[in-house]
């Protein structure tokens, strides 16, 4: 009768304790801006992300949208914003590949206008934890 009524505990315990635990996958998202002059690395803990990335180059350069971009957890990304010089761009990099790049604008004073609109990367994406 002992090891019945133990038996009978240890299957309700072991009931209970599956019951609790969840394998429901959870949808996550963010928002990563990248406007400091510099090379910016990231990673993104997630499975099947899909991001949106802006890009600008800097001196009021080419404006980019790519839209639906898939993105891996494995992969480090890197965004590039322009550099002090007239001739930059606005690169966003895989395992330090360039995939997509922004053009600069017209050339600016370098000693007004080089800190205050040096481009942007932003990466709105979504994916699975």
């Amino acid at each position: 009768m002992k090891k019945l009524s133990l038996l009978f505990v240890g299957i309700l315990l072991s009931l209970f304790i599956s019951s609790c635990t969840s394998d429901d996958v959870k949808e996550i998202s963010g928002t990563l801006v990248f406007n400091e002059i510099g090379s910016h690395s990231f990673n993104i803990n997630a499975e099947n992300i899909e991001a949106t990335i802006t890009m600008i180059g800097p001196n009021n350069g080419e404006t980019i949208i790519y839209e639906n971009v898939p993105l891996f957890r494995t992969v480090i990304y890197t965004a590039k914003i322009g550099s002090k010089n007239s001739s930059s761009k606005t690169e966003f990099l895989s395992n330090l590949a360039v995939i997509y790049e922004a053009e600069s604008g017209v050339k600016m004073q370098k000693n007004i206008r080089s800190f205050i609109d040096s481009g942007y990367v932003k990466i709105d994406w979504k994916g699975f934890d």
